[in-house]
């Protein structure tokens, strides 16, 4: 016991976590519990109505003189804050400014600890959390849950079937047991397991007919559900006739050999077939060699479960599943699964899906790959990482189709440059911003240019698929002088052209509108169903319209030639930009439209048109191109050029 006294108030401290005190007038005993920050008092004294008072007495803290003056401060009993209200009976002030203090609080278990709690918990409470958390995710008693394995079977009630149990030969590896469920540590289930999950409860525990080595694990399969794919039938029939062949060698020799089998004790076959007095026949064991390396054990357990349940669904549709299905013979599995690829084709997906349609020389998987490619190269590939893995045929493959879509010629220029970056800075990981690749180009060493240098060279024919004349716009015009990839004899072409046009009118040198015409693209996404795109090519400018008519699924799409004094022109327009003021001008258009119809990609085409678009309301609008059945999103392609006249 240790005694120290403070002034006129004197402390004994003990083992046993006790304190107590005397005052000059009455007694005053604390105690604090084991394991606990806090300290109960347990009763007070009448003191003839004295206090005390200091910075840091008690009567301070309360506010009101409790104790005599002359007390003064050398601790904090901050307990008494926390103490019964019971313990101070007979002073009524500080009883209801106890009550007032404690209201709301609740003393409860909280986990392994007994702590003063709020009614409400309180974000800030991390350990009331984590304690709470902890106590969610202990499971049932180990009594109460048990885990029934090949190797601890458990005693089985009336109406559970019991669990088969394969004996194996000291040559024979045992298969994997499922790992255990420990409660509070929640674990995935492997391969096998979901798949002796399935094919149990589907068979009513019925003992196996083959075991499958496959993949280092062995699958229990029955004939009934075997016999569904081609190549685990042919590998049954050919084992099951070389072991018979077998078993008849050993009979005509007299000779005895231990059989390569299962026997499974306590079954109804083997006990049949000891009171016959005959040898207990065991499953028949078929070994299967895969030497795919994209075969794994999840594509494997996922196309066995489908031999019990055609139904069953995989985590990810892909290379695996499909690679495995044409390893067993499941041709059924094979198309489900290039429909499902179909179906989830995106900015992640295609690359890989496109591989994979050539290596299994599926062309509805690649054409669909190809025409996903052709809408949304320049409207979600573009934009992410992926665009990195685009092979280069397939990318000018897509570049030279008539049916890309694109909302100017700039756009795609601009997915060449982002791909050919990619290409040089395989490592990363993210898309850096449009200024960042533009200043990678801007940087190349002043000896040449990119696709006059070695390493550019081969992109060559990327950058002469595209229609750069139809870049107008002269912000897009200088940063293709600022960017060191253009021979300056590209440029010269390409400005001379802008400038001859410009000063004849408007005349282009047309010799092929599918290669030469200007391409202008909007897409309807969403309701409503109207979109509209102001435009503008060597002074003459056209609003594009794309609607939906009023019949059902009909939607029109139209141009109409614009006036300087037209809403639809913005001032900067008309400040900056030029302006003809021709009364006719002759126009050669094409619209091309692309949607969903009955969930197929289908195109829908106007064909070449030839009009003289005025500056009158008769004159200034087109046709309007009708199109019933389509569902969104629909993308619209209009194609300009101006015949020399």
């Amino acid at each position: 016991m240790i005694i120290w006294q403070h002034r006129s108030i004197q402390f004994q401290w003990s083992r046993n976590r006790t304190v107590k005190s005397h005052f000059p007038n009455g007694p005053f005993s604390v105690w604090c519990e084991r394991g606990s920050r806090m300290a109960t008092m347990t009763h007070i004294l009448p003191m003839n109505g004295g206090g005390c008072s200091s910075s840091n007495s008690i009567g301070k803290i309360f506010g009101n003189p409790l104790f005599h003056r002359g007390v003064t401060s050398g601790f904090q009993p901050v307990s008494v804050l926390k103490a019964p209200v019971k313990a101070f009976r007979g002073h009524v002030s500080l009883e209801r400014m106890l009550s007032a203090l404690s209201h709301g609080r609740q003393r409860t278990q909280a986990g392994h600890t007994n702590r003063w709690q709020l009614r409400h918990p309180l974000g800030s409470d991390l350990l009331g959390q984590a304690q709470a958390e902890r106590t969610m995710r202990v499971g049932l008693n180990t009594s109460l849950r048990t885990i029934r394995t090949a190797d601890s079977p458990q005693p089985c009630t009336h109406d559970e079937p019991p669990l088969p149990r394969l004996t194996l030969l000291a040559s024979t590896s045992l298969p994997r047991s499922p790992r255990r469920c420990v409660p509070g540590h929640p674990s995935k289930a492997t391969p096998e397991d979901l798949f002796y999950l399935l094919s149990r409860s589907v068979v009513h525990y019925n003992q196996p007919d083959v075991v499958l080595e496959c993949l280092g694990s062995q699958w229990e399969l029955h004939c009934p559900n075997l016999t569904k794919s081609g190549t685990l039938s042919d590998l049954y029939m050919s084992t099951r006739q070389q072991r018979a062949r077998s078993l008849q060698d050993r009979a005509g020799s007299g000779k005895s050999g231990k059989d390569k089998s299962y026997s499974r004790p306590g079954s109804s076959n083997s006990s049949r077939d000891k009171q016959n007095g005959k040898k207990p026949a065991g499953p028949l064991v078929l070994q299967l060699s895969v030497k795919e390396a994209t075969v794994t054990k999840e594509a494997l357990s996922f196309a066995l479960r489908t031999l019990y349940n055609p139904e069953a669904c995989p985590e990810h549709w892909g290379e695996g599943v499909l690679s495995t299905a044409a390893l067993l013979g499941l041709p059924h599995l094979f198309q489900r699964c290039l429909s499902e690829m179909i179906n989830k084709i995106s900015s992640s997906t295609v690359c890989i899906f496109h591989s994979v349609s050539c290596k299994f020389k599926e062309t509805s998987l690649q054409r669909a790959c190809e025409r996903w490619l052709e809408l949304y190269l320049v409207t979600e590939l573009t934009c992410f990482i992926y665009l990195r893995d685009l092979p280069f045929e397939l990318l000018h493959k897509t570049l030279s189709s008539p049916r890309v879509f694109a909302a100017c010629e700039y756009q795609l220029l601009k997915t060449v440059l982002y791909w050919v970056f990619l290409q040089f800075n395989p490592a990363a990981q993210i898309l850096p911003s449009h200024r960042f690749i533009m200043t990678f180009f801007s940087s190349w060493p002043r000896a040449g240019v990119f696709l006059e240098q070695p390493v550019g060279q081969r992109f060559t024919v990327l950058f002469r698929a595209l229609r750069l004349h139809g870049i107008t716009q002269r912000a897009h015009l200088e940063e293709m002088q600022q960017i060191h990839v253009f021979p300056q004899s590209w440029l010269l072409l390409i400005f001379s052209k802008h400038y001859y046009t410009l000063h004849s009118g408007g005349d282009m040198q047309v010799t092929d509108f599918s290669q030469q015409a200007v391409r202008f693209g909007m897409v309807i996404e969403r309701e409503p169903q109207y979109c509209t795109q102001t435009i503008g090519l060597y002074g003459f400018y056209f609003l594009l319209k794309a609607a939906s008519m009023g019949e059902l699924d009909s939607h029109g799409f139209s141009l109409q030639r614009l006036r300087h004094w037209d809403p639809a022109m913005s001032v900067r327009a008309c400040q900056r930009h030029p302006f003809s003021m021709m009364t006719e001008r002759a126009l050669s258009y094409q619209i091309n439209v692309q949607a969903h119809v009955h969930g197929q990609w289908q195109e829908f085409n106007s064909g070449p048109i030839n009009q003289e678009f005025g500056l009158t309301k008769r004159t200034c609008k087109s046709q309007v191109f009708k199109v019933r059945g389509l569902s969104l999103p629909i993308f619209v392609t209009f194609a300009l050029a101006f015949p020399a006249v």
